[in-house]
This record gives structure tokens, C-alpha cells and sequence, in this order.
């Protein structure tokens, strides 16, 4: 499409009729409420100083959230809170004057005429001299909730306004004297108190809650018109690339992505409850999707931009050059700097912060993903994942209009740099020709593309279940991993199997991560290897480990944990599931086996050892899934690697011995098993016999090979295998002790490098420590006891 018919209808929900707007205020006489405090008693109108002194001794600090913690942090917060529990609001108008407050709050905020709004206190808050709240954001406490609403009893201070902001605009609130004063805002708005300055401020928050009461009204028929034309334009011309250069144009977009202007989480995002001028665009938008038979759902997206951008004037100097650190090592530099120390001159460094002041040039870049959509027929949700294209996405307010969650800034880095990273999260209306539905849900990867495939086998109309299926190969890619994509995989399974149709099936079920594969999935995957033989089965297995060597984190030390279950209920299952476990094993075991020497070859113990005993419980669920030759291979490569392999040998027949009864019996492994805790102890047998070190003895071993060349390195073993010398001073140029620097810390040599600055060049001073020793003592106590271990739990067989 043209850009032109994206911009038309982003202008033309820009030109709707506004509703509404993020905030609004309203004052009303304080006869109207009664208000009674646990411990205090009703509370006279307007307060004054000796019983708002009572109320704060029947409060407590107030706490806040950040993310999934509720935490109490006065320098971001402070102010004393009453929990609702103990307050009692009444009043004889009470009632009627909240309803009519709300209903003004409902038009006043743009809220659908079909929604009845509902307040539920939240706490009562009492600010004194100086104290605050800095901006935030209120969470989303009830899956009703659209808003808050504070109200402020009158009472004689200064200071204290309630900031309410959104899109680059400020609504300021300030409390009377006299009168009770609401604030309304949406929940997603970012707000402040500013600190108050005299008396003290006292309000109750309440919770905005949204209910669908009223029945729908009628629609605006021109501008539904219009957009419904903008639709179909939009779905028959072709996609406009951002960067074309001449490139032919590509084929019509699939979906349009209208992103709305406020906040929503998974369980606030509803037709009924989207705010302001959100609500008035959709319910267009819903009317024109009518006219140009297309479907709409709601969806969440991450948004990333990445700027061109510069920081203000006053960040450089006069020369408009940055300041350096006074530990610089840079001879001209001057004062503190924000330069990496160690880095390249001019390199500064990527600060996360705030950086709204910070001057956008030209947008370099920008990734919209969506996360999460609800479902056609407007009833739940599913997580998805599916990257927008530029030619897909349109929206009245731009992102940079809005306040990002979180910016990056990078400075000058001689070849690249000056660019501010921000991010969003948006809500946005997805939609699609009704005749693409089948393409447009499925390539974000959503269970009911799937579900629509099982409703044609089920039908017995497999030539359709077919081509539907085939039509998902341009995109089918990747889907995840984890209990994340579980239920798309155990989704996927039935339907890979029913297409009878191998190439189809394996295109289908390749996309997943072997993470994702459960016990609950043994039977769809026992009767996949069934239907297309093992060759097929070892493929399959093999896409889901992905490259070999590829990183086996967390979730792949979780999975492994599972893998004997899953190769029993494997081996348990009706069809083929020997064909699905033996594969799975082995492939285990080479992620594993990359991992292992991986870390074989770091010369820093802690962090080597650390490592080696998380791999050695990874070692041995392998091993107890391992059918006996693939034990056996396993047994002997292990037993043909250096000693340092004993760091994850020796915890995984820990782990083994933690679950030995099971392994005795008779699973496969056990022969491994011994194998392997023979292997340790002649090992460690041979090292505890090797002589003690002498008390002068200052000898280490070299820092390994120097890849450079330089002249350096040989002084330095030279220095390091001397068994008199355990001191070195140095005269170096920074370069040089950077590089000494790296090759002692990169092997973990017990040598302090400290660098003298008097005179030039410079002195590095090595020093061996007293860790020459200790070390090795440590060792050798370690040995003695697991040696000790070892014949008491895997004596050596007899005979």
C-alpha cells in the first residue's frame, strides 16, 4: 500500500471525534462524605493539624511496586498509609454524589457509553512537610480496573500537586482548602506528588473499576465509510518496503497493526474497557473491519526505536569534547570523564537512564513485536510471538510522543554511536482479511491455526488439512522453547501425526526447541516415529536440539533434569518411542559433551569449578536416560579427559548416588556409572601420592600459549616457574600491562598485578601470593575426602 492509505486512516482515527481525555478533575462541597478512621474516629472537614497527627500514628510507611516486588524505599516514596479495612465512608449523599461523580468521570475520560464505572477504596495516604511520590505507574489490581481515582479531603497545605502525564502532555491537581477535589487518570498514565510544603496532605485512593452494563449505541457512518476503503486498499495493494531502492514492490500485507495510544496488560486489554480516545478509535475501526469483512483482535507489542540522537549542550565542555575520569590513563585528560578507563579514548560508555532531554535526529531503526492477542470471537487470549513489518503498522500517536519504559544511550564510538535506544509497550488492534485468517493467525504461531487443522482431520477433509498445512512453510519457523511453547508443540503433535504426510509433519514440530518436549508428550511423539519410521524420528530430534554446540543455559539444565522420565514414558508408549528416546539421549549428551570442553579449557578454578559441578548434574540425568551402548560410549570418553573433568564427574555420581536405588534396579547406566567412579578414584589415588610442595617452593605453572607473539610473555613465565623469585617489578606502557593483565586473570594464576604510577612509563608490579600454597592444600584436603566418599559409595566391585 501504499504509505498513503496507512497514513489516511491513522489520520482519519485522528480526526474522530475525541471523547475524552487521560485525567480530569472535579470538586464538589466535603458535606457530602462522612468518614470514619479505626482508631480515630470520623474525621472533621476540612482536617486540621492535631487529627491528621492522629491518623499518622495509626498508619504505617507506605510500600510500592516495581515489577513483581512490593517494596518500601523513602527516597522513592514517602508518605504514611491506612489500609481500607479501617476506613468507613457514608454520608447521605454519599452515594448518589459518587455515582453522579463517576458518571462525569466516565465522559470526562472518554469510557464507552456502554460502561458503568465502580469505586473500591484502596488506601487512605497522609503526606507531611517534604514528603512525596515519585512518578509511577499504578498497577492494574483487578481485572476491571481502568483507572484511579484519588480523593484529596480539604485541609490547609502548600505543596503537594498530583502530576498526571501521558503523550507529552501535563494535567496539574491541586487540592482546596474547602472542598473535596477528585482526580481521575488512567492507570497507565504516569503520575508524581510533589513534595509538600507546609500542613499536610490527605487523600483516598480508590480503584477505577469498569463494568459493560449499558447496551451499544449506533456507529458514525462517513467515517466508517472511509476506513473500510482504507482497509481494502491497504490488503490489495502491494507492501511498501521501507528501504525499496528500486526493489520490486512485495506482495499485499497480510495484517494491519493500528497501535493505540495508552497502556493495557493481558487481563485489562478488552473491547469494553480501552480508554479515551482508544475506545472511540476502535469501535470505528471494529465497524470498518465489518464493512470490508475483515477480523479485529486486541494485542499487545514491544516496541524498540533506535535513534540518531545527541546529548544536550551542557553534557560536553567548551571545546565540545566529553569530560574524562580522573583515573584516565589518557596523558590529557583533566578532571572526571565518562570514558571507559580501560577502553579506547573518546569510547563512551551505553548508560541506561532517563534521556528525555536528549535532542532525536532521524529514526535508524525500529522492531515491533507482538506478544500476546485475544482470540477472533473476542473471549480469551494466547501468547504469541510474531515480528511486524514497517508496510504492516500505522498509528495517530507516534512513539516518541509517548514516554518510553525504559532508553540506552551509546556515545561516539569513532566508527558508530550517538544513538538512543527506547522502549515501549503498546496496544494495538490487529486485522485481517477474513480470507487470510488461516495465514495471519498461524504465523504468529497460534494454537488456533493448529485447531483449525484438527477440525479438518476430524472432518475426514485431509486433502484441505493438507494444503493448509503446506502453506505454513514460508513461515513456520521458529515458535520457542519451554513450558512457553508446551502447549503449541502438544497442540501441533496430533495434527503432525493425522496429516500422514512426512515432510509436512517434520516442517511442523522442527520449529520448537527440545526444552519444550514433556512427559505428557511421549505419546504424540511414540506415535509420530510409529507413522514415519526412526530415520524421520532422528531428524525430528535432531532440528530441536538445533546446531550442535549450541548453548544449554537454564532451561536446557531443567529439561535435562526431566530427560529419564521422558525416555521412560517414551519407552512406556504405544507406537515407536525407543526411536524418539535414543536419539534424544544422544543428542544430550553432545550439547553436554560442548559444554564440558567448553569449560575444560578455563584456567580460573572458581569459575571453572562453579560451572563443571552445574554440568555434572546435567551428566547425569544423561547418562540414567542413556540406553547401555550409548552409556558405554559416553563412559569412555570421559574417562580419556584430563583431571580437571573430575570437577564434573565426581557431583554427578552424587547426583547418581542421591537416586542410586533407582539406578540399581537395573537401569542401563549402572555400568557407567561404576566405570566412571573407578576412573575417579584411581585418579585421585594417583594425585594425593604425588609429593607435598615445598615451604620455598614458589614455582607455578606457565600462563599458557600467547597467541600474539609479543616478547612479553616469555619474561613472564620465565618469573612464574621460578621456584625463588616471587616478586617482579616491571616498567611498562599500558598497552603492555593490559596484556599481562589478561593472560595472568585469564588462567587464574594466584600473581597480584598492581600498577605503581610514579614516572614513565609506568611500573606493574607481580607479586605470587600466599594462594601458591593454600591452594594446592585445598586440593589435596579435597581429594582425600572425596576419594573417601567415593569407596564408601561406589566401592569397587569384587571378583
Amino acid at each position: 500500500m501504499g504509505h498513503g492509505a496507512r497514513k489516511e486512516l491513522a489520520e482519519l482515527l485522528g480526526d474522530a471525534q475525541r471523547r475524552g481525555d487521560f485525567s480530569t478533575g472535579i470538586e464538589i462541597s466535603a458535606r457530602a462524605l462522612r468518614i470514619e478512621v479505626d482508631g480515630v474516629g470520623e474525621l472533621p472537614l476540612p482536617l486540621r493539624a492535631p487529627v491528621t497527627k492522629k491518623l499518622i500514628a495509626q498508619a504505617r510507611q507506605a510500600s510500592f511496586g516495581r515489577g513483581e516486588q512490593t517494596l518500601s524505599d523513602t527516597s522513592v516514596r514517602d508518605t504514611w498509609e491506612i489500609t481500607p479495612d479501617r476506613i468507613t465512608l457514608g454520608g447521605t449523599d454519599w452515594d448518589r454524589t459518587l455515582d453522579g461523580v463517576l458518571d462525569g468521570v466516565r465522559t470526562a475520560l472518554g469510557l464507552p457509553p456502554t460502561t458503568v464505572l465502580r469505586a473500591e477504596p484502596h488506601a487512605l495516604l497522609v503526606y507531611g512537610k517534604g514528603q512525596f511520590f515519585l512518578p509511577h505507574q499504578d498497577s492494574e489490581k483487578d481485572d476491571s480496573m481502568v483507572g484511579t481515582l484519588v480523593v484529596s479531603l480539604p485541609s490547609h497545605h502548600t505543596g503537594g500537586e498530583l502530576v498526571v502525564s501521558h503523550a507529552g502532555r501535563s494535567i496539574v491537581h491541586q487540592a482546596s482548602r474547602e472542598k473535596l477535589t477528585f482526580a481521575a487518570f488512567y492507570a497507565d498514565c504516569l503520575h508524581e506528588v510533589k513534595p509538600v510544603k507546609s500542613g499536610y496532605r490527605v487523600t483516598l485512593t480508590m480503584n477505577l473499576l469498569a463494568e459493560r452494563i449499558r447496551p451499544a449505541g449506533e456507529d458514525d457512518g462517513d467515517s466508517v465509510a472511509d476506513l473500510a476503503h482504507c482497509l481494502t486498499e491497504h490488503f490489495t495493494e502491494p507492501a511498501e518496503e521501507r528501504y525499496a531502492y528500486g526493489r520490486q514492490k512485495a506482495a499485499p500485507p497480510n495484517r494491519l497493526v493500528y497501535l493505540l495510544d495508552h497502556e493495557y496488560t493481558q487481563r485489562g486489554l478488552d473491547w469494553d474497557r480501552l480508554k479515551g480516545a482508544d475506545a472511540t478509535r476502535t469501535t470505528l475501526l471494529r465497524q470498518a473491519a465489518a464493512g470490508a469483512d475483515c477480523e479485529a483482535v486486541l494485542a499487545l507489542a514491544e516496541v524498540k526505536e533506535t535513534w540518531d540522537a545527541h546529548a544536550p549542550y551542557d553534557r560536553y565542555d567548551y571545546y565540545g569534547e566529553v569530560e574524562h575520569y580522573g583515573d584516565c590513563e589518557d596523558e590529557e585528560c583533566e578532571g572526571e570523564c565518562l570514558l571507559d578507563p580501560d577502553g579506547e579514548p573518546g569510547a563512551e560508555r551505553s548508560r541506561s537512564g532517563d534521556f528525555s532531554n536528549y535532542e532525536l535526529n532521524e529514526l535508524i531503526d525500529d522492531e515491533i513485536t507482538l506478544s500476546w492477542w485475544t482470540r477472533p470471537h473476542g473471549t480469551g487470549g494466547e501468547q504469541i510471538n510474531l515480528p511486524v513489518a514497517y508496510a504492516e503498522v500505522c498509528a495517530t500517536t507516534e512513539n516518541k510522543d509517548l514516554t518510553p519504559y525504559q532508553s540506552e544511550y551509546e556515545g561516539y564510538m569513532g566508527n558508530y554511536g550517538n544513538t538512543l535506544d527506547r522502549w515501549y509497550r503498546r496496544a494495538a488492534v490487529v486485522l485481517w482479511p477474513r480470507q487470510r485468517s488461516f495465514t495471519a493467525r498461524a504465523e504468529a504461531g497460534s494454537e488456533g491455526a493448529l485447531r483449525e487443522l484438527q477440525g479438518h482431520l476430524d472432518a475426514g477433509d485431509l486433502d484441505r488439512a493438507r494444503t493448509l498445512a503446506r502453506s505454513l512453510a514460508p513461515f513456520w519457523k521458529h515458535h520457542g522453547s519451554g513450558e512457553a511453547a508446551a502447549a503449541l508443540f502438544a497442540a501441533a503433535l496430533p495434527v503432525a501425526v493425522g496429516l500422514r504426510e512426512a515432510d509436512t509433519a517434520k516442517m511442523l514440530l522442527a520449529p520448537f526447541g527440545v526444552e519444550t518436549l514433556g512427559e505428557l508428550h511421549a505419546p504424540g511423539l511414540a506415535a509420530a516415529a510409529a507413522q514415519y519410521g526412526r530415520t524421520w524420528a532422528r531428524e525430528a530430534v535432531s532440528s530441536w536440539f538445533g546446531t550442535v554446540g549450541a548453548y544449554t543455559g537454564a532451561d536446557r539444565a531443567a529439561w535435562l533434569e526431566s530427560l529419564p522420565g521422558l525416555c521412560t514414558a517414551l519407552q512406556a508408549a504405544d507406537g515407536d518411542g525407543d526411536a524418539m528416546a535414543s536419539p534424544l539421549a544422544e543428542g544430550a549428551w553432545q550439547a553436554v559433551e560442548q559444554q564440558l570442553t567448553s569449560w575444560l579449557g578455563v584456567g580460573r578454578e572458581t569459575e571453572r569449578r562453579t560451572q563443571m559441578e552445574g554440568l555434572g548434574a546435567s551428566l547425569a540425568r544423561v547418562l540414567q536416560a542413556a540406553g547401555p551402548e550409548t552409556a558405554d560410549t559416553i563412559a569412555a570418553t570421559l574417562r580419556g579427559l584430563p583431571d580437571t573433568a573430575l570437577e564434573c564427574l565426581l557431583p554427578a555420581l552424587r547426583t547418581a548416588a542421591r537416586h542410586q536405588t533407582t539406578i540399581r534396579d537395573g537401569a542401563p547406566s549402572v555400568r557407567a556409572f561404576q566405570t566412571l567412579a573407578d576412573h575417579c578414584e584411581d585418579r585421585l589415588t594417583a594425585a594425593l601420592t604425588r609429593p607435598v610442595r615445598a615451604a620455598d617452593d614458589w614455582s607455578l605453572t606457565p600462563a599458557g600459549t600467547c597467541r600474539t607473539g609479543c616478547g612479553l610473555c616469555p619474561d613472564l613465565d620465565a618469573f612464574l616457574t621460578s621456584p625463588t623469585r616471587h616478586v617482579m617489578e616491571w616498567p611498562l606502557a599500558k598497552d603492555g600491562r593490559r596484556h599481562l593483565h589478561s593472560r595472568i586473570d585469564q588462567v587464574g594464576l594466584p600473581v597480584s598485578h598492581t600498577t605503581r604510577r610514579q614516572g614513565r612509563p609506568y611500573v606493574l608490579v607481580l607479586t605470587k601470593t600466599k594462594a601458591v600454597f593454600t591452594r594446592e592444600q585445598a586440593t589435596r584436603t579435597r581429594a582425600e575426602t572425596d576419594l573417601a566418599w567415593l569407596r564408601h559409595k561406589w566401592p569397587r566391585s569384587r571378583g
